[in-house]
């Protein structure tokens, strides 16, 4: 007979065993989602799953364990905004939305503060803006970090509006905090609870004939974004491309997808100051299957001889090398009419009598009407390996490997955000038939197949 003790020592370890599970799922897969975080005018949601992405990173450091030893001084991604700086409460999944009729830069999130104290301690910090609103809440601006926070008891809306759009952010903030207009949350269900790190979630608009999901997964060198859309049948055509594998970007579209949208109408005074003539004149041709190939960027040098004369008047030779770069491209567009296209655009001076076309300044670009299509070339490669691609809808490719030191910097310089992707070798994206729906993939993966966690560390 076994003694009390025996049993008493089982018992305990079976109660150690079902508390460390609970506690493992309970810290590793059981989530919350606050199904009021959404205004009803959302028309497309990106919810991050945090568990689902620390777990990702979790398992990956096992199985990688040289790969995790870092420092948080050395890492390269420093974010702007900690969520503990300020003690804002991190959820479970991070739901981001963008609003109908609104820039598609501009997204927003709602958070809820653990300490408010320590909340206006950090934001005064950090040199926020702080401006009572006529509605009772409180509005946080900074200027340096381009956001904009709107507060209601211990609920904050977070955006990267501008200063004049802050009107946006204040009425989104009143139909959450004070008129509760939210998203029904039966559109949404299909986006939570899944094995996605992030779920998209896109309204049915007039590309689409119904809602759409995209999931993005993580994978040891690679991440990617797939799901099937139900585009409408005039965006659903497939179109044969002529690709370079090899070229540094080329991308391949069917221009209806913007010729009959109102995407380009809000800009089309800046384009047409941008490219030096009237941009409806090319839209009245009805153009169509459009590609763009940017082979390689290529440095030229020129040399410049002077003389000068030393002190016994001796003419002494002076070579002077100019270094030059200018991209290897070809731009291909269909149209109804690719002759009377070639035509209006001589009348504007944008061609000269050599059939080169002058507004664009980077390198000499020769101008072609043939087939219907209009053509832009310059620096033609003459060992160009031109492949037909399999019929596709559209494509994206950029070998971002291949872009060099001096490319980086001009990039960066623009936008710091783009430094992420220098740890990046390609980015592929595809959008293909798959019956009567449309695939989408985007891949974007590593350089020498380097893993995720190295490179975000």
């Amino acid at each position: 007979m076994k003694s009390p003790k025996s049993y008493s020592y089982r018992i305990a370890i079976l109660l150690i065993a079902i508390g460390s599970m609970a506690f493992l799922y309970w810290y590793g897969f059981y989530k919350v989602f606050d199904k009021k975080c959404i205004p009803q005018n959302a028309d497309a949601i990106a919810i991050a799953d945090l568990k689902n992405i620390r777990n990702h990173f979790i398992f990956s450091c096992l199985k990688n364990p040289s790969e995790c030893q870092w420092s948080s001084r050395d890492s390269e991604f420093k974010k702007p905004f900690e969520f503990a700086d300020y003690r804002i409460k991190t959820p479970d999944y991070l739901a981001f939305f963008h609003i109908e009729n609104q820039p598609v830069t501009q997204w927003f999130l709602t958070l809820k503060i653990e300490n408010e104290a320590t909340f206006e301690k950090a934001t005064a910090k950090a040199h926020f803006s702080k401006t009572k609103l006529q509605n009772g809440m409180f509005s946080y601006y900074s200027k340096p970090l381009k956001l904009f926070i709107i507060k209601n008891s211990d609920q904050i809306l977070v955006s990267n509006t501008s200063e004049k759009e802050i009107q946006i952010t204040v009425k989104t903030a009143e139909d959450l905090f004070l008129k509760k207009l939210f998203l029904d949350s039966e559109k949404i269900e299909k986006a939570i609870n899944t094995n996605n790190a992030v779920t998209f979630w896109i309204k049915k608009n007039s590309y689409l004939e119904k809602d759409g999901i995209l999931n993005l997964t993580l994978e040891d060198n690679e991440i990617t974004v797939e799901g099937l859309l139900q585009l409408k049948p005039k965006y659903n055509k497939e179109l044969k491309f002529s690709q370079n594998p090899n070229a540094l970007l080329s991308l391949g579209f069917n221009f209806e997808i913007f010729r009959e949208q109102a995407i380009l109408r809000p800009h089309s005074a800046k384009i047409n100051k941008i490219i030096g003539f009237d941009l409806d004149s090319i839209l009245a041709h009805k153009p169509a299957k459009t590609e763009l190939v940017l082979n390689k960027i290529i440095e030229k040098k020129d040399s410049a001889i002077s003389y000068d004369y030393d002190d016994d008047f001796n003419p002494v030779k002076k070579v002077i090398v100019h270094t030059s770069r200018e991209p290897s491209f070809y731009f291909s567009m269909q149209t109804a009419d690719s002759k009377k296209v070639y035509n209006y655009l001589k009348t504007q001076n944008a061609i000269d009598y050599h059939s080169v076309f002058v507004n664009f300044p980077l390198a000499q670009t020769k101008v072609f009407a043939e087939n219907n299509s209009f053509k832009l070339e310059a620096n033609p490669i003459k060992t160009w390996n031109s492949q037909t691609s399999v019929p596709k809808i559209g494509y994206f490719q950029i070998h971002l490997d291949k872009l060099q030191a001096k490319d980086w910097n001009f990039i960066i310089a623009k936008n710091k955000d783009f430094s992420f992707l220098k740890s990046f070798k390609t980015l592929e994206i595809n959008l293909s038939k798959d019956n009567n729906l449309s695939h989408f993939q985007a891949r974007l993966k590593t350089k020498d197949e380097k893993k995720l966690i190295s490179i975000l560390k």
